[in-house]
This record gives C-alpha cells, structure tokens and sequence, in this order.
C-alpha cells in the first residue's frame, strides 16, 4: 500500500474516532453543528480549506472556509441527516465524509487529513449507520433517540413520556396522580414539574402547574409522528439552558425535504385488549385485626379506543422550500366507577332509606327523592341530571413545519402546532350519589408559533435568532356551565337522623350542580418568547458564544369557591319543605367574580456568554455564564389587615430576582475511553401558581366568603343564636338566616346566585372579612436554584459497551410553606411544648362573647393577649406564604449501563442507584391557594416533626432508591423487505416512600399542633412497654407519656407497626416506609410488509404493555399504600391531660397525648390500593402506511 493510501485509511480512522467524540455541552436547542478541524499527511493544520456540509435529504448546503488554525464550525443544521462533509484544497485530494447524523443540541467533531491531489483524487469516507435504541439511550447525563428509535418505543398511550423513561436516570411514575395521567417523568431524583419540556425551543410543560405529570396536555402535545428526535438531560450545563432545576425533555419535530414522505395510522385498543382481573386487598369487615383479604376480582372495562393521524413533508421548491405536516385525533371512554344498582357499574350507590326496596340505589329511587326538586322555580333552569356508565376522553394535535433556505447561509423554519385534550372529571363513592351536573369536562388547549433564523455571517460568525408564542387556557366546565349553585340533598329521611350536617352512617347524599370549585374558575396564560445567539469561532481554538434570551409570561386565573352558593339539605324532609341547613358563599366584594381574578405578568431577561476551549484534540473545556433577571409590573392588591397583622405588605412578587449562574464543563477522549463532567447553577423553572396565588382573590382583600347554618334544633325561631356563622361562630340574625336558608321555591334565582343579603354580609367590615386568608411570597423572596454536577466515563472493552454516570445536585436557594399568621404558644412567657418535645403553636379557642372577654380568659391562663381583636382567636384560616429556608435539598444518583450484541439480539442494560433528602419543596401536584390545609396547598403537604410551622427534612416522595432497566431489539428479514422487529422494554424499580402521620381529631387549626395542617410526623410509644398499673399507658425513656381511648387502639397501632416495621420510642422520620416496587415488561412486535410500489411499505405493530400481568395476574400489579402527598395516618393524637382525659380546645395542658382512632382508619392505611390503570395488561394494535 502507498504511504498515501497508508494515510488515507489513516484520515478515515481518524474521522470516524472524531465523529463521535463530542464536547460536554448540550443546549435546549433545536438544531445540530458540527465543528472540526483539517490537517495535513503530517497533521499540520491547512488554512483556506472549503468545507461543504450537505443535509443530503434536502440537498441543504452551508459552506464554510478553515481558518489559520485550520478549523471550521457549522451551525444552525437540522437534526438527524445522513449528512455529507466534504472539504476540497487546492493542490489537495477532495475529502467526503458521509452518512453521519446529528444530534441536537450537539456539536459533532470531524478531523480530516487531506492528502496533495497528485496521490489521489478524493477519499470517500463512511460514517456510521445509525444507532439503534439501546446504543442511543446507554450512558451519560443525556439520552437521543431519533425518528426509528421513537418508532420502536411501545407506548399505547402513545405518550411522549414513555419515550422518556428510556433513559437511565429517568422513572415514570405509572399511577395516576391528581389530574393524571400518571404522576409524571422524574429526571434523577428532580419532580416532573420542576422539568423543562421543549417542542421546537417552545416551552410546552405545564407552566402554571396544575397538571401532575408536567404536561400541557393530558396526552401530551406533540405526536409521535411529528418527531424528529428525542433528547432527555439530567444536567445540561449550556448556558443557554435556563427555566428549570429538575431535567430536560427537547423534542424536535421533523421537517421537509427533497422527497416526499409520509404516513398514514391507526391503532386500536378494546375492551377485549385490557385485562380484568385484580387482587382483592384489604381486611375482613374492614378490621386491621382481622384477616386479610385474599384472591382475585373482576373488574368491568369499556374500552374503544381509535387513534388515527398522518405525516407528510415534501418540497414545495425543491432545494429551497419544504414542508412537513402532522395531524393524529383520539378518542376513547372513560367508566364511571360507581353508579345506580342495574346500571353496570362496578360499584353501586347505598340505599336510600325509606326509598331503596334492593341492596343499594337505583336511578327510579334518585328520581324519587329528587321529584321533589320539581317543586322548585329553579327546576326549569337546572335540571339535576344522571349518572353516566361511560364518558368520553378526547385528544386531537395537529403541526406543521416550513423550512426555507433563502441561501446556503441563512435558514428560516416556521412551526405552528395545536393540542387539544378534554377529560371528564368525577368523584362518586357509595355515599356520594354525584350526578353529571356536579361532573365537569377539563379541556386545554394550547397553541404555538414560533419563527427561528439560523445565518452564516462569515467562515467565523453564526448567529441564531428565535421568537416564539404560546397561549395556553385550561377550563373546569360543568356540563351546565359554571353559572349555578351546587345542592346536596342527605338522604335521611328526616332532620337530626344521623350527626348535625351531615348523614347518617352509610346513608349516602344526593349533589347536582356545579360543586364550589367550579363555579368560577377560568385559567389563560400566554407565553412570549425571544432568543439572538451569536458563535464566534476566530479565535484559533477557542468558540465564544454571546447571547440575549427574553420570557414574558402573561396570566389570568379566576378562581373562587362557592361564587353562585353551595347549598346542604340535611334530611329528604328539610329539601322537600325548602329548608337548608346550610349555605356557603365566597365571592367579589363587588359581586361580580371575575373582579377577583388574578391578571399578571413578569418578563425574564437572560444574558449569557460561554467560552467552548479546545485544550486538544482530546480536551474540550467550557466555562460559562448565565444572568436572568426578572421584571414585574403589576403587584398584587394591597391587603392593609395583612400589614396590620404583620408590619409588611403583601405585595412581594419576582421583581427585581437576579440570578448568576456560573458553569463549567468538560470532556476527555482517549483511544479506549471518554470522561465529562461538569459543574454549575441552574435556576427558575417554578410552577407559576406560587407568584399567581399572591394576586387576585387570595390576596384577602378582593373577596369574602362565609358559611352559615340553622341550628340544631332545625327550627326557625327568632333567638339570635338560630343561625350561625360557622368561620366565626358568631350569631347571624334570624331574618338574614332566613333570607338565605329558607328557600323561595317560586323564584328560581336562589339557584344562580344567594338572597341579595349574602353580599351585604360579604362586604360588611366583618372579622370574617378582615381575617380572609392571604397567600404572598416572603419578603426577599429568592427564585429556587441548584447547584447541579455530573460526570460521566464510557468505554468500549469485552466487546461491551460500559458506562457510568454519575448526578449530585443540592440546593442553593430552597423553597418551602408557612403559615405567617401561626403564633407560638406560651404560658406565663414559657414555651409550650407536645409530649415529644415538638413547639405548639396556639390552636386553642377560648370562649367569650367578645374579643374582651376571651382576652380577659387568656390572661387567666397565662397565655399572651394581642392588640387585634379579631385575632383573640386565630380561627380556621392561615396565611401562607412561601420563603427560602436555611435548609438544603440533595439527591445522589448514580447509573451503571452496558451493551452488547448478544447473537443478534441487540441487549441493553441499566441499574440506577438514587439517595436525597428534602425540605419542602415541590410535590407533583398542589397549590398554595386557601388559608388550611383543606385547600391542598403545598403547606400541608411537607410533614412536620418539631416545627408544626416548618417542615421535616427526609426522603421525598420522588426517591426511588434502586431500579433496572432492561433493553431487548432483535430483528429479522426472512424474506427481502419483509422485516420483523422484537422489541422488549423491562424495569423494576423501588417504590416510593411513605410517610407516616398522625393528626389532632379537631381538625383546622387544632389545639395540639395549633397549625391548621395533618401531616404530623408519627410518634411510636414502645407499645411492648405498657405501665405496669394501666396497660393503657405507655411512657418512654425521655419520658413522653402516651394514653390509648382503649384497648382495640392499642391493637390497632401495634398491628400498623408490625405490617410496617414503625420503629418504637420515636418519631418515626420523613419517608421511613416503602412501597412495593414496582415491575413493568412492555413488548411490541413490528412487521413491515413491502409494497409493489418502490419506497411504500405497511407496517402492523403490536404494543404490549404489562407482558407480565398478561403472562401471570399476580406480576405487574401497582400497589401503593395512601396515595396522599404528604402520607397515610397511623393514629389521632391530642393533648391530654396527666391522667390521659383529653385537654379541650381551650386548656393548654399538654402533659401526655391521648391516641385513638376517632376519624383515623387503620385499615384504610394498610390496605394498599391498585391502580388499575397502571396494573392490568393491554394490547394495542396498529396499521401505518409509509412512502
């Protein structure tokens, strides 16, 4: 062989080795680049060299000219490829490198050695073929997979999350959460919701938060179709990369070319195609003492699921203009889990006493109690309504994409993409008769536009320019609308049958219309966004990129409860005769809700600058920065009683917020292995419902609301104390109870809206109107940060491919919920403390008449006595704020991964080892809107051990210790163009921990813990250890003293403690306890069958997801015990006295607890529920035409 064959085949290996070694920096950005560098037979750099990288697809060329160094960039190109390189000289040999493909957000290095054209005239290198899954989701801090890999993913959800867990470091959590439908993808140990998702550079995630799995939509908004590539990154270290603290999902949608391609699909799923057998879980008559439940039962499915769409991209001018188009509907039912006797539910409604004649309700008994309402005006504007068995989901998402080459050196892509999801939403139990009226439909729709300029300026100067708009709106629509008033009807027979306000055991309640949330509740947002981004690369060795990035988020959100009047008839009797028992009512103090919304906006401004260093050609370095800033009109209303209260207002908002990030990162390639790290803060990225809970009508000072009820003697008299305000306590005089609880059933307005005198009570100046509830963000409020660092080695020995890769972040700035109206409780200036040790804050409610008179009693207790009057007693409500505590969060993770070709069979493997720890923070679904804990904020969902007020720092419910992943790809062609492809997807993993709790039987803000809040960390007394003169009690070594109601209770706990291994004589820590883990085999079988048409092919897909359920009832199964945020409830605690009796609301004794089960259920707790989505087997089944 002549030396320059010699050297060509050098030139070859050298390009090859290059091309797949790329720097550790991988943006959130939409296109791919290429960088490199040309040298000579004694690898001298050549200046002056033309580099011509061709997009073979679209026959897209950028040119680029060495400089001095001899290196040369590329930008701005579109994902994938095969591209084509070639670099020609004068005097030298042409070279081509070709079928490479790129990934986005990377910069792939090329090294060409050129030889003098007088040896030989062109060296035509090839690449790569394309890597198949398991290559493309192996090792590092980020996975890509491209437009097969997408195509190999089972997914019968076809959900852009199960593209997703195909990373190491990523878990989708199959049970459905909240708003579902499932509790979203956790990027090494970050929520879903701290996630930034990106379509095409546009933010597509669930901004405002309300959605559990990080979504916009409920299928996700983009379709499978439509996508390019997938990349999923746990620490992206450019400095571009900004608006989040958990990881990155950046999806790219595909575009045009030359050719025209496309694809026609339908998938189908049946009820025949779902399993329907589930273990049976629980105790026998419900009893923890007695023995579990065993078996299987069937449960009932209605299934029909179609799912059909299309792509098609082509030219419209070849060379210079193309298009690619998407569009993909769905459309399937949703059962109805309870219903009237007869009608094929699963589970039937109790009976109606006096009415049901069988074992449980029937529709004819409904009608018959709600005849009644016929006697009513308002019958002929609110017809009560029914209870469907099934009822429709929806999901339809369109896009289209147009790229244009207006030269070889600027680039303009447009994209416009809709979604569309709709959901019906209800909650009927065996004592909750809902009927549809009191259902409701979550649509959201989202739309995107977003205009991108990739130019070429000079062999040195790139520079991308972006803008991009995304309106989202989010409705709760009952089916009658939200203009009406919500009735529930008990169904005792009559008055005072069962517990004042509520029914008799097992007797179930009848509720039509629009329940209090519903009644005004409206969410729009819009998202403007713009980006300029200049690369530099005239210096040797050395890229500089400068750029600018801008974000204005505009929000209107309104949301009041009970606008138009939720009304309670406690027996069939009082709802015939028109007497309520009881009314709630919130609303504008003008009158007119949409006055209460809350409208803002804030703009974020990003400077960024980051240097990309080519220490060598084995050596890249980046040192970056990045500075956001962010900028807010309008503050919310002034709420003066919450200055008063505290001495500062209540206007803090992100105003103001500067954040520097600094980052670095790195990569080392050598002959038999690479190694890249990095280090750096990322910031924002929260869920806009903590900024716009502080405006609009949980500001305290734009809305009232009140609840009252006739008393319990149901009788109508005129003593001032015949109807009572139940937020104050206070007497409402009996003409106003009158007016609001005696119904006129000739008029029908009472159904849109209360008598005229329930505003009058709402805007008087009231202590219920000045103590109203006011979220805010704490002075000096910090925007959550993180510092975040990686490293990662792989190497190729043993024929395997090995990898590690390791990702630690901690806090730098925290975010955790208070509540600031919470006061300590002191006697004689003494710190009251619970048996444990644990600060009490005051909870009590002493008695008076007047402010003075429970004062004058404070004072004889000791207890402190403050100036504001309506503060004598602090009363239900808080005030909850969000502020940065000195605590830190961290989490560890640590992925091992390794693959081979095992004959044939391409064989992935991963094992995941997490650890963290966490302080507040953000769970997968929650609000900080309403002042307690009935108002599923956040404040209550963190779990306290000594600060009542603060939260315990512990396992989060995202830690998922250990978990595998497994990865089978085996294709087959028998006959030529008939391929067979077998794809098998496994992981188990660890399930998510488990909190135990135990809450004060008063509720609210009750007197033990004096915060309105359940999620007290357990104390366990060492139940082995009774007193020897009252087996009843039990006192530990530091002397926490602990009394039991009874024998059963004792029991009852010691079984909870043996079920869960509780440990004894402590507070049992945040996150002791484990779910079962969770197991999942996903298969799909692929067949393409040739067309006589030349590129035509079908293709008939079979996605199985949960192999194992469908192999054995016994695998697969998703079990968790309590699905609550903050954790399942082992006991009721309250302060006791020190022979045990309970203290009272208005003693602050606190010598001992005293345990029972007044509203705990200890069988609730043990049984773990199955969720049945998540744990029975399915089939989908598929038909595409390509060309």
């Amino acid at each position: 062989m002549s030396f320059a064959r010699k050297l060509a085949a050098g030139a070859a290996f050298g390009a090859l080795a290059f091309a797949f070694s790329a720097p550790a920096v991988y943006a959130q950005q939409t296109t791919a680049a290429v960088r490199g560098v040309t040298v000579d037979e004694k690898g001298a750099p050549i200046a002056g060299v033309t580099v011509t990288v061709t997009h073979v697809p679209s026959g897209t060329d950028q040119v680029v000219v060495t400089n001095e160094a001899g290196a040369f960039d590329a930008r701005g190109l579109r994902v994938g490829g095969p591209y084509k390189i070639t670099a020609t000289g004068q005097g030298l040999a042409s070279q081509t490198l070709s079928d490479l493909f790129l990934n986005v957000g990377d910069a792939q290095r090329v090294r060409l050695a050129l030889v003098p054209a007088t040896e030989l005239s062109e060296v035509v290198i090839t690449a790569a073929k394309k890597a198949t899954t398991s290559q493309l989701a192996n090792v590092g801090s980020r996975t890509t997979l491209g437009r097969d890999e997408i195509d190999a993913v089972v997914s019968v959800k076809r959900d852009i999350r199960d593209i997703g867990r195909r990373d190491p470091l990523a878990n989708l959590d199959f049970v459905a959460r909240g708003t579902g439908p499932s509790g979203g993808l956790y990027i090494a140990g970050s929520a879903p919701r701290a996630n930034r998702i990106t379509i095409d550079g546009v933010r597509s995630a669930d901004s405002y938060g309300l959605n559990t799995g990080g979504l916009s939509t409920n299928r996700g908004p983009v379709s499978f179709e439509a996508l390019e590539q997938v990349a999923i990154q746990a620490v992206p270290f450019d400095v571009e990369d900004g608006d989040f603290t958990g990881g990155a999902l950046n999806l790219i949608m595909r575009s045009g070319g030359n050719d025209f391609h496309g694809s026609l699909f339908s998938n189908e799923r049946t009820t025949r195609l779902v399993g329907n057998q589930l273990p049976i879980v629980g105790f026998t008559n419900n009893d923890v003492l007695q023995a579990p439940l065993s078996g299987f039962r069937k449960v009932k499915n209605q299934i029909a699921e179609t799912n059909y769409g299309f792509f098609l991209s082509g030219p419209i001018i070849k060379d210079r203009l193309f298009f690619a188009a998407s569009y993909e509907k769905f459309s399937s039912s949703d059962t109805t889990g309870v219903g009237p006797i007869g009608g094929g539910f699963a589970n039937t409604f109790n009976r109606i006493p006096g009415v049901s004649t069988g074992t449980g309700a029937s529709q004819a008994d409904i009608d018959a109690v709600l005849a009644n309402w016929n006697g009513y005006a308002a019958s002929s504007l609110l017809k009560p309504g029914s209870v469907a068995l099934v009822e429709p989901i929806l999901d339809e998402k369109s896009s289209i994409k147009i790229d244009y080459n207006i030269t070889d050196n600027h680039r303009l892509s447009a994209t416009y993409r809709h979604a569309f999801s709709s959901v019906w939403k209800r909650s009927p139990s065996a004592t909750a008769i809902s009927l549809d009226t009191n259902w409701y439909v979550q649509p959201e729709n989202e739309d995107n536009y977003a205009l991108q300029l990739n130019s070429r300026w000079s062999p040195d100067l790139a520079t991308e320019a972006r803008v991009a708009f995304r309106g989202y709106q989010r409705g709760q629509l009952p089916p009658v609308g939200q203009g009406f008033a919500n009735v529930s009807i008990c169904t005792d027979p009559a008055f005072g049958t069962g517990a004042a306000f509520s029914c008799s055991s097992g007797v179930p309640s009848i509720g039509f219309g629009p329940d209090q949330f519903r009644q005004a509740n409206v969410l729009k947002t819009k998202d403007t966004s713009g980006s300029f981004v200049a690369n530099y690369t005239g210096f040797d060795n050395h890229q500089i990129k400068l750029g600018y990035q801008y974000r204005g988020m505009e929000i209107y959100n309104l949301f009041l409860q009970a606008a138009r009047g939720v009304y309670y008839f406690d027996s069939v009797a009082e709802f015939q005769a028109g007497q309520a028992n009881q009314l709630s009512y919130g609303n504008s103090l003008t009158g007119t809700a949409t006055d209460a919304a809350a409208v803002l906006d804030y703009k974020v401004h990003s400077l960024l600058a980051q240097d990309t260093w080519d220490v060598t050609d084995a050596l890249t370095v980046n040192f970056g920065v990045r500075w956001d800033r962010y900028a807010a009109d309008k503050k919310p209303t002034l709420n003066t009683n919450f200055v008063n209260r505290y001495g500062y207002s209540n206007q803090t908002t992100y105003d103001g917020i500067d954040v520097l990030m600094p980052r670095v990162s790195a990569k080392y390639n050598s002959d038999w292995f690479e190694l890249s790290g990095g280090f750096g803060l990322v910031s924002g990225g929260l869920p806009d419902v903590f900024l716009g809970n502080s405006y609009g009508g949980t500001t305290g000072a734009l809305t009232n609301s009140f609840a009252i009820r006739r008393a319990t003697n149901g009788t109508l008299s005129t003593a001032d104390d015949t109807f009572v305000d139940t937020a104050t306590n206070q007497a409402i005089d009996a003409a106003t109870g009158n007016a609001l609880l005696t119904i006129n059933k000739a008029s029908p307005s009472f159904i849109t809206s209360p008598a005229a005198v329930a505003q009058t009570l709402l805007t008087a100046d009231s202590a219920s109107r000045r103590n109203a509830y006011t979220n805010s963000l704490a002075p000096g409020f910090k925007m959550a940060a993180d510092w975040k660092t990686n490293l990662s080695f792989k190497t190729t020995q043993f024929g395997i491919d090995w990898g590690i890769d390791a990702v630690a972040s901690w806090s730098e700035s925290n975010v955790a919920f208070r509540d600031a109206r919470a006061r300590r409780l002191t006697v004689n200036g003494v710190q009251q403390l619970t048996p444990d040790g644990r600060v009490r804050y005051d909870g009590l409610v002493i008695p008076g008449a007047n402010a003075a008179a429970i004062n004058a009693s404070r004072t004889a207790l000791g207890l402190p006595v403050v100036a504001n009057a309506d503060l004598a007693n602090l009363g239900l409500f808080g005030d909850i704020q969000a502020y940065n505590p000195s605590t830190k969060n961290w989490t560890r993770t640590v992925a091992l991964s390794a693959r081979r070709n095992i004959f044939g069979v391409d064989t992935w493997a991963a094992y995941t080892w997490q650890d963290g720890r966490q302080y507040g923070g953000i769970s997968e679904f929650g609000t900080t809107a309403g002042g307690n804990s009935t108002g599923g904020n956040y404040y209550a969902d963190q779990g306290f051990d000594m600060d009542p007020n603060g939260a315990a720092k512990g396992k989060s419910n995202n830690l998922l210790r250990n978990s595998l992943k497994v990865n089978l790809s085996y294709k087959l062609e028998l006959r030529p163009g008939w391929v067979s492809r077998f794809t098998l997807f496994g992981e188990r993993r660890d399930g998510r921990p488990i909190s135990f709790l135990m809450t004060d039987p008063a509720g609210g803000r009750n007197p033990t813990f004096g915060v309105s809040r359940d999620d007290a960390l357990a104390y366990i007394p060492n139940l082995n250890s009774p007193d020897a003169a009252n087996p009843l009690k039990f006192v530990s070594a530091s002397g926490t003293t602990v009394f039991f109601d009874s024998q059963a209770s004792v029991d009852k706990l010691k079984a909870l403690v043996n079920q869960f291994g509780l440990p004894m004589g402590k507070i049992v820590p945040r996150g002791f306890g484990k779910n079962p883990n969770v197991d999942r085999i996903d298969f799909q079988y692929a067949q393409e069958i040739p067309s006589p048409i030349r590129g035509h092919s079908l293709l008939f897909t079979v996605d199985v997801q949960n192999l194992g359920n469908l192999l054995d009832k016994k695998w697969g199964v998703v079990k968790e015990y309590t699905n609550s945020r903050s954790g399942g409830v082992v006991v009721n605690a309250q302060c006791a006295r020190a022979d045990g009796t309970a203290a009272g609301s208005a003693d602050p004794t606190c010598a001992a607890y005293r345990y029972s089960y007044t509203t705990a259920s200890p069988a609730t707790l043990a049984t773990p529920t199955v969720d049945q989505a998540a744990s029975l087997w399915s089939v989908g089944m598929g038909l595409k035409y390509r060309f």
